[in-house]
């Protein structure tokens, strides 16, 4: 005679599925609280990260430049070391310091580039042309001051493409003494370039900035961290109590067996 192995019922019984969770409930919301309470604490536990935007826009620049150029001229006043000492020393009281928005730092005697994240502020740049200073602070002050440095590059800047232009018009008009001789492209790249003086020493700047945005928390992120604490808390739990209650009917076969 052949064994007779007992059979099990292996059809998924969607009742006692969700009467297994529900009996179930109290050490899931278990799981979920734990969850939650370690969750809670690694956000204490993170310094929260705000950024605020100042966007800057190429406002009036010479004829001869364009605004790749005039974006790369800011960019290279805005790091330097010496017109940042310069500008805090006429500025008086503020808490600004050039190595925490540097892009390099020196380890063991060695210049190296700072890893992205560890600056202060940086300029960025998007795809659609916007150009903004990012600073990494929710201090009013500092991003006062950072407003204020960004300014005073803009006013470096201006005054240099200003003695620019004025240095191309007496290059011109030192070949072309005689302007009737002058062809029309001529005659108009001199009046281009003096309407850009004109304009610049009227007030016009190289960059329109615009003063800092509201700084906006941008990590740690509070309810997306939580969220996720919570379903993965319960699916864990979930899990265990399905295999929890796989193993008890296993043993409860095995036994009338």
């Amino acid at each position: 005679m052949s064994e007779v192995r007992p059979t099990y019922d292996d059809e998924i019984d969607l009742f006692e599925f969700f009467k297994t969770l529900w009996d179930g409930k109290w050490l899931i919301s278990a799981f979920v609280a734990i969850a939650l309470l370690v969750g809670s604490g690694s956000l204490l536990l993170k310094n929260a990260v705000y950024e605020s935007k100042l966007i800057y826009s190429v406002d009036t620049i010479p004829p001869f430049y364009d605004a790749n150029k005039a974006s790369t001229d800011f960019q290279n006043k805005f790091y330097s070391v010496s017109l940042f000492e310069e500008w805090k020393k006429n500025s008086g009281d503020t808490s600004l310091v050039f190595d925490d928005f540097s892009t390099t730092e020196v380890v063991d005697g060695f210049v190296l580039s700072k890893r992205e994240g560890k600056q202060l502020a940086t300029l960025e740049s998007k795809k659609n042309g916007e150009m903004f200073v990012l600073v990494k602070s929710k201090q009013l002050t500092i991003l006062d001051d950072f407003f204020k440095y960004a300014h005073y590059i803009n006013e470096l800047l201006k005054a240099e493409y200003i003695a620019r232009a004025k240095d191309e018009l007496n290059i011109i008009e030192t070949r072309f003494k005689d302007f009737s001789t002058a062809n029309d492209a001529i005659i108009s790249q001199i009046l281009t370039i003096d309407r850009y003086v004109v304009s610049a020493e009227k007030g016009a700047s190289v960059f329109a900035i615009q003063h800092p945005t509201m700084p906006k928390k941008v990590s740690p992120k509070s309810f997306f961290i939580l969220a996720i604490s919570i379903v993965l808390a319960g699916m864990v739990g979930v899990f265990f109590i399905l295999v929890r209650n796989v193993i008890k009917k296993r043993k409860e076969h095995l036994a009338k067996a």
